[in-house]
């Protein structure tokens, strides 16, 4: 369910500037070891960043023009807030297309708004997923999405005339059309005008996300009681030079104190369809933020298995899964049972441990 209106105190903090990497990597345009690489070659020649990344392939240099057209909107959080006006989110959405949290995780969350009765926005603060100023900051996003007179620059009609697919004249041309048919979206009026592909709508809507996650990622990084980055840059240039500055830094490490090496499929086990083994791990976990447990590895001759210990049993397929684990603030230890489901091709046999577990923490700098 949507948050309650809320008075939203916005901090005032700013950055000098925001980097571009940052911004490429936060809204997904690329990957961090594509930036990596990019800096490392910009040292030797002395390129933009930009031109070093488009010449590598990987950013489209009309996406580039985009991402640099905003770059100045994310350097406050009152021009973020207004840059960003689209359709209205959820704060758990919000949340998971900012990578801070995953699906499981949000899930979790709903399970404990249910037995406490906090608003959603409250359980993240105590889970200390984020800060009450990153709360805020989430907030006002969500109001300025909601509102339709805010700035349009993200709209996707907009992006598409910005990236040079339509005119002005096409735009308003289907937007007057709209208001005749107003359940048809603008992307499919400017297919049916002959305006536009249905690529090209696509592809302006995947632009739209990123730009969205990229203005999300700044206005999180903004409210931040302390900022995760200082940027200085010279006037004129695009090359970056970033000190990182860090608060006690999340962690959640997992020990395994005894794991079964093997496990014995007997002709008893197939008949019945499965293997179960009590007692056979015990982990140690130490932890000073909310976190969250991988299980991976699971293949043939094993379906999926049923673990016990966690105080809710948690199924895994071959897929993998994640288990939310609220924050322990020390140590803790599990002793596990498994329940391992056969397929119907399985053999007897001795195979090695079939399923890995690693912890995560949700805040990584």
């Amino acid at each position: 369910m949507p948050e309650p209106e809320r008075k939203n105190s916005i901090p005032p903090y700013k950055l000098t500037k925001r980097p571009l990497g940052k911004i490429l990597v936060n809204g997904e345009f690329i990957a961090r070891q594509n930036l990596e690489q990019a800096l490392e070659d910009q040292i030797h020649t002395n390129e933009f960043l930009g031109e070093v990344l488009v010449r590598m392939g990987v950013v489209d240099p009309v996406d580039l023009e985009v991402v640099l057209s905003i770059q100045k909107d994310l350097v406050s959080l009152e021009d973020a807030l207004t840059l960003a006006a689209g359709v209205r989110q959820l704060l758990g959405e919000l949340l998971i297309q900012a990578k801070r949290i995953t699906p499981e995780q949000l899930e979790y969350a709903l399970q404990e708004q249910q037995q406490t009765s906090e608003k959603l926005g409250e359980v993240f603060v105590r889970l200390q997923v984020i800060s009450e100023q990153e709360l805020n900051g989430l907030l006002a996003f969500q109001q300025h999405q909601s509102d339709p007179l805010r700035a349009l620059r993200l709209r996707l009609g907009q992006l598409l005339v910005t990236t040079n697919k339509i005119t002005h004249d096409q735009l308003q041309n289907a937007l007057r059309k709209q208001q005749l048919s107003p359940h048809k979206k603008i992307g499919e009026l400017l297919v049916e005008e002959g305006y536009v592909t249905h690529e090209e709508v696509t592809h302006g809507l995947k632009l739209q996300r990123k730009l969205l996650t990229a203005a999300l990622s700044a206005i999180l990084s903004i409210s931040s009681p302390i900022s995760p980055f200082i940027a200085h840059s010279e006037a004129g240039s695009s090359h970056e030079q970033t000190t990182v500055s860090e608060t006690a830094a999340a962690y959640a490490t997992l020990k395994v104190s005894y794991q079964a090496p093997e496990l014995v499929v007997t002709h008893a086990d197939i008949l019945r369809g499965y293997v179960e083994v009590t007692s056979a791990s015990r982990i140690e976990i130490r932890s000073n933020v909310f976190f969250f447990l991988r299980f991976s590895g699971l293949g043939e001759p094993f379906k999926e298995v049923q673990i016990q210990g966690f105080g809710k049993d948690v199924l895994v397929d071959a897929e993998g899964s994640s288990f939310f684990l609220p924050d322990i603030r020390g140590f803790a230890t599990f002793e596990l049972t498994y329940k391992f489901i056969l397929s119907k091709d399985a053999h007897p046999g001795t195979y090695a441990w079939p399923l890995e577990i690693s912890a995560h923490p949700t805040m990584v700098a």
